[in-house]
């Protein structure tokens, strides 16, 4: 080879690696942007969402969701979990800010009303009974498997500030070796 051509390839080859790495970091920049502000991804972990969302399970999370408007009863959020926000749990909405949430005998009541609950399994009951008016800016969650949920029952309710968006698309489930 004559040091010429040695030395196009070397142009040629930096000068790929080069525009290689410009569109790498664009769309690194861009993956990010979207991740921390439009939509991401979270693991469930947990029996406390069944039948509905399973240990291993991966969820879409749409961030902007709650900036267009408030979250609603029965959504499913992302949230931080109260006063540690390295956890990320999702828990399906109750109460609304202003609601009075009763439990008794094992049915939730909103405001007088009983809750009607079609995403619960059959036979479903809610424990223990208790009553709570929520403040301005407080939700009511609790995990569809409420036998095996930690949730507003157990740590109160939950700061607007502290959902994180609407738990929105089912992606698929994580094969059992890499859930734990």
């Amino acid at each position: 080879m004559r040091r010429g051509e040695t030395t196009e390839k070397l142009y040629w080859v930096v000068g790929w690696i080069y525009e290689f790495s410009k569109a790498a970091t664009i769309v690194l920049v861009i993956g990010l942007i979207v991740h921390y502000f439009f939509f991401s991804i979270l693991v469930v972990r947990g029996r406390s969402m069944e039948p509905n969302f399973i240990d291993g399970q991966i969820v879409g999370v749409n961030k902007i969701a709650y900036h267009l408007s408030k979250p609603k009863r029965g959504d499913v959020v992302a949230m931080y979990f109260p006063g540690e926000t390295q956890k990320h749990f999702i828990k399906r909405v109750v109460g609304l800010p202003g609601d009075t949430v009763e439990i008794n005998s094992g049915k939730v009541y909103v405001n007088g009303s009983q809750l009607e609950e079609p995403y619960l399994a059959p036979a479903v009951t809610t424990l223990p009974d208790s009553k709570r008016t929520l403040g301005a800016g407080e939700y009511l969650v609790f995990g569809d498997n409420r036998i095996a949920s930690s949730d507003s029952r157990a740590w109160g309710p939950v700061p607007e500030s502290f959902i994180i968006g609407k738990a929105t698309v089912k992606l698929a489930k994580l094969p059992s070796q890499l859930a734990d």
